[in-house]
Order: C-alpha cells, then structure tokens, then sequence
C-alpha cells in the first residue's frame, strides 16, 4: 500500500475514488483474513481432536505396552508442536485482521468519508462495548451482551484458549506415558 501523503497534493474527486478504491481492498483483505482465521481455526481443531482421539484410543487398550506408550509420548509431543503452532499462526492473522479493520476505521474517522462507518460502529459495540443506536431499526438500540463482553478476554480469544487447551490435555497425556516407562 502506498502511503497517504500523496492524497494531500490530489484534487477531491480524485481523493474520494482512491479512498473508495483503498476502503474496498482493505474490506477484501479484512473478510478473507476473516475466512481464512476461522478456516485455520477449523483445521487447527480438527488436527488436535485427531490426536486427542488416537492417544485415547491407544490407552484404551488392555494391557498398556512399552511401545505404545512411546507411541503416546511422541504423538503427545508432536501435539504440543502443533499446539504451539496453533497460537502462532492464529495469532498473526489475528493481529493481520486487527490491522486491515484499523485502517478501516482510519479511513471512516477521515473528514472526507461520508458513507455508513460500518467498522468504527462494529469497534464501538464490540470492544467499547457501547451500544449501538440507530432509529429506523426495530429495536433501536442493540446494546452488547455478556458475550460480546468476554469476547476480547486474554481467556475468550481462540489463540490463546484452544492451544492452552490442547497443551494442557497433551501434557496429561505425556505424564501418563513418561509414568509407564518409568519402574
């Protein structure tokens, strides 16, 4: 992206395209970050639930041998990785996707944007937890609920929750393997 000096020496008209033009690459950029967050998310899930599944599965059977729990302690490590990974890699999109709605909501607080300020309006509900009014609406008034509330708590975010989850069932796990080996 180029930066917005060069804006101050166009004429209006010209201004107000380039800026419709920029708002909607960052709208792209924003909901395929959006999509790609929650794909990852998906994925990221459904990986650990498989190795969660496989250790379970290896510990159901009767008797526990050596070789299976080394087979426990290696899936359990490479869990960890994974889950490691995890608040990694969804930690930067979530900070990507904090960036792309921040210019955004740059671009609708600029004294030329006279459009709806659809992302100034979602940061006031969302993370001022400010309600939102509009009259034509039925009701007026959405104000946020306990959800909306918890939503940006170090515990309620997906890149810090599910990997701390996941680590913590992967380090059990590794306890139990690392206890069979041991007399």
């Amino acid at each position: 992206m180029r930066s917005a000096r060069w804006l101050l020496h166009l004429p209006e008209e010209l201004k107000a395209n380039d800026l419709d033009s920029t708002y909607d690459s960052l709208v792209t950029l924003w909901t395929s970050g959006i999509r790609d967050y929650h794909s990852l998310l998906s994925d990221y899930l459904t990986g650990n639930s498989i190795f969660v599944a496989a250790m379970g599965f290896l510990l159901a059977r009767q008797p526990a041998t050596i070789l299976f729990s080394i087979l426990i302690i290696i899936l359990c490590l490479f869990g960890m990785l994974m889950s490691l990974q995890m608040a990694i890699v969804l930690g930067r999109f979530s900070n990507q996707n904090f960036i792309w709605e921040w210019r955004l909501r740059g671009i609708e607080q600029s004294g030329s944007w006279h459009k709806p300020k659809l992302f100034v309006d979602l940061h006031r509900y969302r993370d001022q937890h400010m309600p939102l009014e509009l009259p034509g609406c039925d009701p007026p008034t959405v104000s946020p609920t306990w959800a909306i509330r918890q939503h940006r708590q170090w515990w309620a975010r997906r890149e810090i929750s599910f990997p701390l989850f996941f680590g913590i069932v992967y380090g059990l796990f590794l306890l139990w393997g690392v206890s069979q080996l041991l007399p």
